[in-house]
């Protein structure tokens, strides 16, 4: 898979040196530094020190995905998240869909507070109820292809894949054949996404620190309902406005509000 999806340097880790302010922002699900790297540059030229992790089984490591737990997910983004706290004058942890569940993980634990916890369309609960089975459906159905009918004239279906494998022909029928079949995501994956959700929302009252949630509220994948719950459980603010659930794609609607608050949040402006 990773031969066709994930090769633009885009998709690996970055750090954007700037100020003595910092910031980790994590990606999602099937997504990589790229999703959140728009965002990091923004923080950059604001004066605030931004770094992308790359969580195991993504990106150019699509491949492994199968093999990959939960527990390495938050392994990675605690190790990139102490290089980003230790020396910080204000450190902001940011985490977009899986990466805010993998944020609320990190926010719980002991010395790793952050100074402000920002959440985009945090994913922590499955809006397919049929996710329950999960823990039993992984040993029977090994792969789920989600892109299995998927529609490559509708415009955000087409962005979405030249993202992941640019100059892609997907007018051709061969292309869209290889690509519907190669986007194959491993069932026991989507159980450690379920696993990391769960446990992301029972570490959610023991967090401190300020917390801002950011919500579409066309989101189809985190339903805002879903938000609402976390921001009680949190004590969070909760900020909701039109927009689906890639609300940190500078070609939505949404960027410019999701812009300004997370770059006032992060450099003190926006408590």
């Amino acid at each position: 898979m990773h031969e066709m999806f994930y090769a633009d340097a885009e998709h690996q880790p970055f750090l954007f040196p700037s100020g003595p302010s910092r910031a980790l922002l994590i990606h999602g699900f099937l997504g990589s530094p790229r999703d959140v790297r728009p965002l990091a540059q923004e923080l950059a030229a604001a004066g605030v020190t931004a770094r992308g992790v790359l969580l195991p089984g993504f990106g150019d490591q699509i491949d492994r995905l199968r093999g990959v737990k939960a527990k390495q997910w938050l392994e990675t983004a605690r190790d990139a998240w102490r290089q980003t706290r230790e020396g910080a004058d204000r450190a902001t942890l940011i985490g977009f869909s899986m990466g805010g569940a993998v944020a609320l993980r990190l926010a719980a634990e002991a010395g790793l507070a952050p100074d402000q916890l920002i959440l985009l369309a945090p994913h922590w609960k499955f809006a397919d109820r049929r996710a329950v089975v999960l823990p039993l459906a992984k040993h029977i159905i090994r792969d789920y292809k989600p892109f299995g009918r998927a529609d490559f004239d509708n415009p955000d279906m087409r962005r979405m894949f030249l993202e992941w494998s640019p100059g892609a022909d997907l007018d051709d029928p061969a292309v869209r054949v290889r690509l519907r079949n190669a986007a194959t995501i491993p069932t026991s994956a989507l159980d450690e996404l379920r696993r990391v959700g769960v446990s992301a929302a029972a570490a959610a009252p023991r967090i401190t620190a300020p917390a801002t949630i950011l919500q579409g509220l066309q989101d189809s994948t985190t339903l805002p309902a879903y938000s609402r719950e976390l921001a009680r459980r949190l004590g969070a603010d909760l900020r909701e406005f039109p927009g689906d659930h890639i609300i940190v794609d500078p070609n939505r609607a949404s960027w410019q509000t999701v812009r300004d608050t997370v770059v006032d949040l992060a450099v003190g402006a926006g408590g």
